[in-house]
């Protein structure tokens, strides 16, 4: 977080449009050289430890106790950006103050408090408009984030692959480019009179468009980016395909490990995983399957974000089976369920959402209470798999039914092409896993095993009949 208060008491868009221009050689998942720019966030050694003061607003409907639970959260995200909370504020309104968010009366009270803890950092739970910050600043005299700031920053310390970081970056410069001209304030502050505005206005326009140009530079870098990880993924589409989806920190990366056996990073921090980690699974007694760990979803997650973060979730929209992973042992596991079915029917759209196969997954089992917990918990989600990741308990039962769904989705064809048309035979061959192949003549027969969705596409080919067969 130490860029996020160099860029605003730094003065003016053109710093931040330095710092967005800033290059950096980061390394991609080949192994390639890739200048890509890093703004808002700076991890350097130097830098004032953050002291933060965390404010929620407690609604109409709402309660007490649940918004304290919400600035836990907070806590942790802060904890994971490298700030220590030192305090904390509730506070009950009928409705948002429109200037200030929480009122000036509020507002004054927390000033107060921030001074005597020696407070650097206000974080508010709440995403804040840039009239808003501005105001709140400028009582405050200290630096002021807001919810949507703190998971951006994460980000940006998380990303590890040149696709994960330049979307990163996207969605950090999409959150900047209304709030520019609060960057910008210094120039009114300077100096009064004919002639000041003017020139500020101009610039602050240039920026604009500057941070535009960049943001459509990105994103075609990404869309290059996507075409090679789409080619890798029909590579590899002839096996069933798994991905594990779920709150952040509900122990993804854990399961991941644990059915394949791999050492993806586990942490108990929030948004470890930002890239997504695909693994083939060796199923016994069953077909063998690709399981994908993908990024953790999380309350009030930016909709900027999401978006800039479609290409990582193709692998949720191509999945043949989710694995809708659940923190069983945290109290709040029934609203991050919720959390994680609006994101998904965002990222799906509804229906696919709903057509979706999805088993659900009850983790950490282990840190449940007792016998009695476990069995209410069941009796609680019907049709629910209950597992502990970290013990293994539960993980034969849920192989078993991916196992299901598998060869559910797995069919065998004999599929028969003109021997001398390559495209058509090239294309089977990439179709599915081959169990003979004949020449008879002119033609070349295979028998082979392919996903249902498949066999459509085979069929179009023209030259090409297709028969289902019993595989037994």
């Amino acid at each position: 977080m130490g860029r996020l208060r160099r860029i605003r008491q730094g003065g003016g868009a053109r710093s931040l449009l330095r710092e967005a221009s800033d290059r950096r050689q980061v390394r991609d998942e080949e192994g390639d050289s890739a200048s890509v720019s890093r703004d808002f966030h700076i991890p350097s050694s130097g830098a004032p430890a953050e002291r933060a003061f965390l404010v929620g607003v407690q609604l109409p409907g709402g309660s007490r106790e649940s918004e304290e639970e919400n600035l836990d959260e907070l806590a942790l995200l802060a904890e994971t950006a490298g700030a220590e909370v030192v305090g904390r504020a509730v506070q009950s309104r009928t409705r948002i103050d429109g200037s200030t968010f929480i009122g000036a009366g509020k507002l004054e009270a927390i000033a107060r408090e921030a001074r005597d803890r020696n407070v650097n950092l206000i974080v508010f739970d709440d995403d804040l408009s840039p009239a808003q910050a501005r105001n709140i600043e400028k009582r405050l005299e200290v630096n002021v984030i807001d919810r949507t700031e703190l998971i951006l920053d994460i980000f940006a310390r998380r990303a590890r692959t040149r696709q994960a970081r330049i979307q990163v970056e996207i969605a950090q410069l999409r959150y900047a480019l209304p709030r520019l001209r609060r960057l910008w304030e210094h120039l009114s502050r300077q100096a009064g009179g004919i002639g000041t505005r003017g020139p500020g206005e101009t610039q602050l326009e240039v920026d604009r468009r500057r941070v535009r140009e960049r943001i459509a530079k990105l994103k075609k870098e990404l869309t290059t980016i996507d075409r090679r990880v789409v080619e890798r993924a029909k590579q590899r589409r002839t096996l069933f395909n798994a991905a594990i989806v779920g709150y952040t920190n509900a122990g993804k990366s854990t399961l991941l490990n644990r059915l394949a056996g791999s050492r993806v990073l586990q942490s108990s921090r929030l948004f470890s995983t930002l890239d997504s980690t695909t693994r083939r699974i060796e199923n016994p007694g069953a077909r063998p399957f690709l399981l994908t760990d993908t990024i953790g979803f999380i309350r009030k997650l930016p909709p900027h974000l999401v978006e800039s973060f479609r290409a990582t979730l193709r692998d949720v929209r191509e999945a043949d089976l989710l694995l809708h992973l659940v923190d069983i042992s945290h109290p709040r596991h029934e609203e991050q369920a919720e959390v994680v079915g609006r994101v998904l029917e965002e990222v799906l759209g509804e229906e696919a959402a709903e057509r979706t196969d999805t088993i659900l997954v009850l983790n950490k089992t282990d840190l449940l209470e007792n016998e009695a917990a476990r069995r209410g918990a069941a009796a609680s989600h019907p049709g629910a798999v209950l597992v502990s990741a970290a013990t293994g308990e539960g993980v034969p039962r849920l192989l078993e039914l991916i196992g299901r769904f598998a060869e559910r989705d797995t069919v065998r064809v004999v599929v028969e092409v003109d021997a001398e048309d390559g495209r058509a035979v090239a294309a089977v061959e990439r179709s599915g896993e081959v169990r003979e192949r004949l020449i008879e003549g002119a033609v070349m027969r295979f028998e082979i095993d392919v996903k249902r969705r498949d066999v459509a596409a085979l069929e179009s080919l023209g030259t090409v009949v297709v028969k289902l067969v019993d595989p037994r």
